[in-house]
């Protein structure tokens, strides 16, 4: 996206990311987005995988894939993704919810592989009405 730091859209950004965080219960300090060539946010998840009890959980957002839950393992590889939400970048904190609830009781929502979100080029626009939202 490679917008200024100052921006309506890294604003946005920051406003979407705290909106999920808030309903999903989660602190601010347990939060980061960013903006640059790529934006990206991180929500560190206070409840665990029923499989895999024994590593973190985080929701990861990325502006070419959107939302993901994935396990916290330190691999070169980076972070190992349980499932992507898809296909659309910015839904709904409600419909987050709703995704994240699903993958920590077991279940398999989403998809395994990552979306390429298609409206990346509108992106920055779409996070820009969360400052005035």
């Amino acid at each position: 996206m490679n917008v200024a730091p100052n921006s309506e859209a890294a604003l946005g950004l920051g406003r979407y990311v705290a909106a999920v965080a808030r309903l999903l219960g989660v602190p601010a300090d347990a939060m980061y987005h960013e903006v640059g060539d790529l934006a990206s946010a991180y929500i560190a998840l206070p409840t665990r995988h029923p499989l895999f009890a024994e590593h973190d959980l985080m929701l990861v957002w990325d502006e070419r894939h959107g939302w993901s839950v994935g396990l916290e393992i330190d691999t070169l590889d980076g972070p190992v993704v349980l499932s992507y939400l898809g296909p659309d970048p910015l839904p709904t904190p409600g419909r987050i919810r709703h995704f994240v609830d699903e993958v920590v009781v077991g279940n398999c929502p989403g998809q395994p592989d990552p979306p390429y979100c298609r409206s990346r080029e509108r992106l920055a626009d779409r996070l820009a009405k969360f400052v005035t939202a």
